[in-house]
């Protein structure tokens, strides 16, 4: 009896997911990808933030233009003013990668970029909450480029939570010396700031 009500259990949940991965994929066909939006992250510890309505911020650009499902991917063309377009695809449960690459197909991946990814590596998988590891002690200007001179993304209100992805090059601004970091925000945003108005709270 045990057995049986295990089963039946098991097969609620499954039918239930499977309900709930068809409804995502025919929102998304309508351009609403609200069950597919936030960060994605590669083995590299890269990651892409998808919105709701298919839009990205990529190379300093809000960019969009969704597309259509093809060959049981869901991918569209993202287009960028003045430079080359990429794509975005997911790649729903049981889809493997392309060319070959083995990825964890009990997981729906993200491909983006401006070619097909040629590892494992290359794949983005949905993080269930954005790793911030720094905080803003004062008003900031995220930046395009490690300089003043460079254009201003977004301002960074003080408080607010970014993820440090890499360092860059030492500067004295106010008197304060410290290094460019490039940073991605918790709202899907990424560029240079300067690290002298950040705060460490990974051990807070």
């Amino acid at each position: 009896m045990k057995k049986f009500a295990f089963s039946l259990v098991l097969t609620f949940l499954a039918v239930s997911l499977f309900a709930q991965n068809t409804a995502s994929y025919e929102k998304l066909l309508r351009g609403d990808l609200s069950d597919f939006a936030g960060y994605w992250v590669n083995g590299e510890n890269e990651r892409i933030y998808l919105r709701p309505n298919g839009t990205t911020y990529f190379q300093g650009q809000e960019a969009g233009n969704f597309g259509k499902s093809t060959a049981g991917t869901y991918g569209w063309n993202i287009s960028l003013d003045d430079e080359p377009g990429f794509f975005v695809m997911i790649l729903p449960v049981g889809v493997d990668g392309f060319y070959d690459v083995k990825t964890d197909t009990t997981k729906v991946r993200l491909a983006a970029g401006h070619d097909v990814p040629g590892s494992a590596e290359g794949y983005y998988y949905r993080e269930s909450q954005f790793p911030a590891t720094h905080s803003t002690t004062e008003n900031i200007k995220l930046r395009t480029g490690q300089d003043l001179s460079s254009a201003t993304i977004k301002v960074l209100a003080k408080g607010a939570k970014v993820l440090l992805y890499k360092s860059g090059n030492e500067a004295t601004i106010d008197g304060i010396s410290a290094r460019w970091v490039y940073v991605y925000t918790i709202d899907g945003f990424k560029g240079w700031c300067f690290s002298g108005y950040l705060q460490d709270t990974r051990n807070q």
